[in-house]
This record gives C-alpha cells, sequence and structure tokens, in this order.
C-alpha cells in the first residue's frame, strides 16, 4: 500500500550481466546485489519512498537455465534505424525483483557467451539489446522514472531517451554507471550509425570518441556516477583519463563517485561454509588453523608464524603482476610463503609460472577458476596483495579485511576509499607510485608490525569490524535517485 506522502520510484536497471541470473565478473555482482539493498534503504526510509526495481538483461546461453523456466512473458520487434529485431523476453522474480531476459532473435549466433575479446563482435548485440529496453517499457505498459544504465553495453540507452520521437513523453531520467573506463566500446561504432544513434557532441571530445557506446552514455546521461569518489577524480587528469580528462572535466558536475560494497551476508567469517574454521573480530585464534590448511593442502612448510601472502585476481596488465612479480624477487630479507590464485591472460601467467618457478618452496600459483579457495586465502592468509595499476573500487580488499587478512594495495581509486593508513586507525598499508621500491617498503612496514602480535591484532580486528555492505552506498544511491527527479 502507498500512502499519499509517499514518494513512488520507478527503476530499471541494464546491464550484461547480473548475479544470480549469469556473473562473469564485479559488475554481476553490484546488479545482483545493489537493488536489493535499495529496497532495504527505501524501508529505513520510515516508508515515505517505494520503489519498484526491475532489471533487464540480454540472454545468452552461458545463463542459469533454472532461470528461464518461468512462462515466456512476450514477443516483439523492435525498430531502430535500419534494423529490426524481434525479441522474445522471459521473465522471473528473484529476491522480490522482476528480472527480464531479452533474448534477440535475430542474432542467436551472438548469445553463446556474454562478452568476446573483441567489442565489435559485441556491438550490435548490445545496441540492440538497450534500445529493445525502450520498447520494452512500452510493450509492458510500465515507464521507469529512472534508468540505471551500466558500462558501454548499455551507454546508448541514455542518447535514445533523449533523442527518439518518443522521448518527451517518458521523461525518464538515465544514471549511467563507469565501472571500468578503458572498455569504452571500440568497434561498435558502425552500430551506432547503423542504428542511427545520435552520437555525443561535448566540448574537447576528441573525434575517435564521439560514436562510442561508453562515452555517448556519458554525454547524454542525467547522472554519471564512477563506483568510487577516488575514481572519479582520477578519471580527470592525464594518468587515468584515458585521453578523454579534458572532456571529461566539462562535465565534471554530473560525474559523482559512489564507493561498491560487498555481500556481507556471503563475505562473512562466522558463516562461511567454504572456509576451513569459522571465526569473527573478536575470535581469531581460529584465523591459525585456516593458514595451516591451505600450508598442507599446497604443499609449503606448516609454519603457522610465518608470514603469508596472498592474491584473489583476474591476472590482466591493470592488476599490476609484473610489478607483484618483480617486487616478491626482491623481496629476499625476509621469510614468507605467497599464494597466487586467478586466471587471465596467457602473458600474466607466464609472469607467475616464473616467479614460481624461481622460488619452489615458497611460491604457488593456482591457475584456475576456484571459489572455495577464494574463500580459503583470506580466511588464513596474513597479507593481501593487490598491487593495481589503476582500481575503479575493487572488492578484494575489502574482503580480505572482512577475514582479517591485510591489505597491501597501490594508493589508487576505490583501494584509496577503502583502506586507512593512517597508523592510529590503520586497516591495511598503501604504496604511492606504482613501482618497485614503494611496494618493497609497505611490504617491509607490514613485516615489522606482523612482528608485533598485539598491534597486528588491532590491525585485525579494526580491519574485521569495517562496514563495507551496501547499506550506505544504497542511501547514496537513493539520494541521487530522489534529486534527480527534483530536477
Amino acid at each position: 500500500m502507498h500512502s499519499d506522502s509517499q514518494e513512488s520510484i520507478k527503476i530499471l536497471f541494464m546491464a550484461a550481466e547480473a548475479a544470480p541470473l549469469i556473473k562473469i565478473g564485479g559488475l554481476g555482482d553490484y546488479v545482483g546485489s545493489l537493488p536489493k539493498a535499495l529496497l532495504d534503504a527505501a524501508q529505513n526510509h520510515n516508508a515515505d519512498v517505494s520503489l519498484d526495481i526491475r532489471i533487464a538483461v540480454p540472454y545468452t546461453k552461458m545463463m542459469d537455465t533454472r532461470f528461464l523456466e518461468t512462462t515466456n512473458l512476450l514477443s516483439f520487434s523492435s525498430v531502430h534505424g535500419n534494423k529490426t529485431n524481434t525479441f522474445q523476453v522471459y521473465t522471473t522474480i528473484f529476491d522480490a525483483i522482476t528480472y527480464y531476459i531479452l533474448e534477440n532473435k535475430d542474432l542467436e549466433e551472438q548469445q553463446d557467451v556474454v562478452y568476446t575479446a573483441d567489442p565489435a563482435e559485441d556491438g550490435e548485440k548490445f545496441t540492440a539489446f538497450s534500445l529493445a529496453c525502450f520498447d520494452l517499457m512500452k510493450q509492458i505498459g510500465w515507464k521507469a522514472d529512472i534508468i540505471h544504465a551500466n558500462d558501454w553495453q548499455t551507454g546508448v540507452i541514455c542518447s535514445a531517451l533523449k533523442n527518439t520521437k518518443q522521448a518527451s513523453q517518458f521523461k525518464t531520467k538515465s544514471v549511467f554507471v563507469i565501472h571500468n573506463l578503458p572498455y569504452m566500446g571500440a568497434g561498435a561504432e558502425p552500430f551506432i550509425q547503423k542504428y542511427k544513434i545520435s552520437g555525443a557532441r561535448g566540448k574537447a571530445l576528441p573525434e575517435w570518441g564521439k560514436k562510442l557506446p561508453l562515452v555517448i552514455g556519458i554525454d547524454y546521461a542525467d547522472q554519471v556516477i564512477t563506483v568510487s569518489p577516488t575514481y572519479a577524480k582520477e578519471i580527470l587528469t592525464p594518468q587515468f583519463g584515458n585521453d578523454l580528462q579534458d572532456y571529461l572535466s566539462t562535465q565534471k558536475k554530473k560525474i559523482i563517485g559512489i564507493l561498491n560494497g560487498i555481500d556481507d551476508q556471503f563475505w562473512n567469517p562466522e558463516t562461511d561454509c567454504f572456509i576451513q574454521k569459522q571465526f569473527n573480530s573478536e575470535n581469531r585464534e581460529a584465523r591459525k588453523e585456516n593458514k595451516v590448511f591451505i600450508q598442507q593442502s599446497l604443499g609449503l612448510q606448516i609454519k603457522p608464524d610465518l608470514p603469508l601472502l596472498v592474491m584473489v585476481s583476474r591476472l590482466d596488465r591493470q592488476k599490476g603482476i609484473r610489478l607483484l612479480c618483480d617486487t616478491l624477487r626482491h623481496f629476499k630479507n625476509e621469510k614468507w610463503q605467497a599464494v597466487i590464485l586467478g586466471t587471465g591472460s596467457r602473458d600474466q601467467e607466464e609472469l607467475v609460472y616464473a616467479l614460481e618457478k624461481t622460488f619452489p618452496d615458497t611460491v604457488r600459483f593456482l591457475n584456475r577458476f576456484d571459489s572455495p579457495f577464494s574463500h580459503q586465502l583470506p580466511a588464513g592468509g596474513d597479507i593481501f596483495l593487490m598491487p593495481s595499476l589503476y582500481e575503479p573500487c575493487g572488492i578484494s580488499q575489502m574482503i580480505a579485511m572482512r577475514y582479517g587478512c591485510i591489505p597491501i594495495a597501490h594508493a589508487v581509486g576505490g583501494l584509496v576509499d577503502s583502506i586507512d593508513e593512517n597508523e592510529e586507525s590503520r586497516t591495511g598499508f598503501l604504496f604511492h607510485q606504482p613501482e618497485r621500491d614503494a611496494f618493497l617498503s609497505a611490504l617491509e612496514q607490514a613485516f615489522q608490525e606482523y612482528q608485533k602480535p598485539m598491534e597486528w591484532g588491532k590491525i585485525q580486528r579494526r580491519a574485521m569490524q569495517q562496514d563495507f555492505s551496501w547499506k550506505k552506498s544504497a542511501e547514496e544511491y537513493l539520494k541521487v535517485y530522489r534529486q534527480l527527479l527534483r530536477m
């Protein structure tokens, strides 16, 4: 029941992936977690606001088929530019949120995977999907007040909302979220033309950017959000702006950063069924058993007091893998063990294999996707390594801290916003230059603290008691929506 004084907001989330239907990376987690947190936030507002949140994703054969067992909702034709696409839509309700799964009958050959390595191959699939969401609202007789679009795959919806004939009757506001600026959808430009989408037109915008889906999203959105406050500032600089910094500076009035959260029920050392021994911030002794379990499982010497360095990551240039390997090769004055879990590009994997070969007794490389071990490593490791060259938000450091595994990270993006390096309130260690000496110095500082069990225990306890849930972030998003609707 809505009271007369209650503000009602309809929100359509659009994304390439959404947990639990389909999750490839952090975006899937984000779209799977934030809507639930928003519903909770609305309830906490003493019912002065009610939310109707729905989520649209393109169909892929990788999807969990259990979610497709519900009845087919409808079929419709989506006509944009010179192209007609026929969509079949499945609907399912999960955690009180309606999901729409759009299957494009004209591009079935593009539905094997969520992302190919080449955006040119994905360009039409995502362009057609984004525009079809516009038609979907008409088909179901439901009009969103806010469209919450994510990354280049859904950027064109922001242009469509402003430039199609029906746009004036929609009066829908758009929020466009940048999860990773360098991924702009290069290669999708021919489909911007084919589907007659108005390109970006901002001042100081390089010619090459005008037909890129991510830039179109930024240009036409009513509000642009990055996934951490520091990243919102960084993208205005030459170092992180990907040659768009001058243009982004002209847009900075509408760019803000809101830090991502984590699902603190799923990532909870007190209840985690993936870890050998559960524990909490007041009773951390059990972490030693988790550490011994890791050492035993991987054939490392069983030394509960030896610092265990861990990393769980996609192996990509962005993640600073070369810097990690180079630094550990030079970290010879101390005794340590290290476990690196992840898969990625071949050249980055080779770097870690070479490191393991150099330190056969102390380094283990788990070159695989391994869900249980991605929980076990922060639950038993002492220090979590995160030397990312850039990091829009990052959630691995939050998970590590929740489990009492202290991060050493490069001071960029969301790592700055989530790790406190001040001595009296420390929850981790930051180094400020992406260079070996700076990383080594942070490692040495952490090892000195580790040798003082009382001090280290205080750092662990503080880290574990940080609130990285979605609660605070959801409140901030809700504020953004309400402000937009008053404009």
